[in-house]
């Protein structure tokens, strides 16, 4: 879902810059400095985890781990927000993935949605049976109003040839599937972690570990289909 600079107008870029800088500011004074450690290896395995796109089955698209919605489970929403900032902008500036101009679009979409998606969720603890259905419905929620949000954000620019119809059309059903993925996916780590399998300090290296194989290991076993965004844009440019 991260967007490109040429969605975007200048001024909705630098508005979204602002929400999200603004929304940062808030939240970094509030860290818990006691989850610093598993929020840095949690959010390494998110870093991780978003180069592994997955085929999405008779699609022709593909979808990744956002992670916002994990990450404030683990370590609260003030904490992940801060290290979505961390992850988006370190894949903008060195890898050239989502736009500078449309950073704060993107923070705001994957970062700021999915953390008060999942501190609505996990606002306390609950049954391993609950946790699974609040990760399911707080990453459907996230990742399906992040899609929302880049559609409004291009629409707002007015800068996009594409078909907002078809463009909105492609956009949500497709991020259902990614929601519905990444939910299944978070419940299962959110179920082992609160059930004590690791204590933290375990799951903390455990994710740094993972981190480092997905990285060096796995990445070039990623789909190469395009995402949600890619697939949805070529589909709303397409000739009639």
């Amino acid at each position: 879902m991260h967007m490109e600079s040429m969605l975007v107008s200048t001024v909705v870029g630098a508005s979204m810059w602002g929400v999200s800088g603004a929304s940062l500011g808030v939240a970094a004074p509030r860290i818990d400095r006691a989850k610093i450690p598993l929020a840095l290896g949690a959010g390494a395995f998110v870093f991780g985890a978003q180069m592994m796109n997955c085929a999405i089955p008779a699609t022709g698209a593909s979808g990744h781990l956002v992670g916002a919605v994990l990450l404030t489970a683990l370590v609260g929403p003030w904490a992940a927000f801060a290290t979505m900032a961390a992850i988006l902008g370190i894949q903008c500036l060195g890898f050239n993935d989502g736009g500078f101009l449309a950073y704060g679009a993107n923070l705001f979409n994957m970062g700021l949605i999915g953390c008060l998606c999942g501190a609505v969720a996990f606002h306390r603890e609950r049954s391993p049976l609950m946790t699974m259905a609040c990760a399911m419905g707080a990453s459907v929620a996230a990742i399906v109003l992040g899609a929302l949000a880049v559609c409004a954000e291009v629409w707002l620019s007015g800068i996009s040839t594409l078909r907002m119809g078809d463009f909105l059309a492609a956009m949500v059903p497709i991020h259902v599937a990614i929601g519905l993925g990444e939910g299944l996916l978070t419940g299962m780590i959110l179920v082992a972690a609160r059930a004590r399998v690791f204590s933290w300090k375990t799951l903390t290296a455990t994710f740094a570990l993972c981190a480092v194989l997905i990285v060096f290991g796995l990445s070039h076993m990623a789909s190469a289909q395009p995402d949600g965004l890619e697939w949805s844009v070529a589909r709303a440019s397409a000739e009639p």
